[in-house]
């Protein structure tokens, strides 16, 4: 079975430590409302398996106050 494209991805990258999370954000089939499923550094996501890119920007967000 093919890999899904990602319609949208986005690269984090801590400078000091040479870490990266990549995330993936890829269409449901059929789905009608915006949601998108995720893939966090090539697997899929298991606790937020389902989201929209409002959704992602949010907890984004607020990892970036907290850390």
């Amino acid at each position: 079975m093919p890999r899904p494209k990602a319609h949208y991805s986005l690269v984090l990258r801590n400078h000091h430590t040479g870490r990266r999370l990549r995330l993936e954000l890829i269409d449901l089939p059929f789905a009608t409302s915006k949601s998108f499923r995720l893939r966090v550094n090539g697997q899929w996501a298991k606790k937020v398996p389902v989201a929209s890119k409002t959704a992602v920007v949010r907890q984004l967000r607020a990892w970036w106050v907290k850390h």
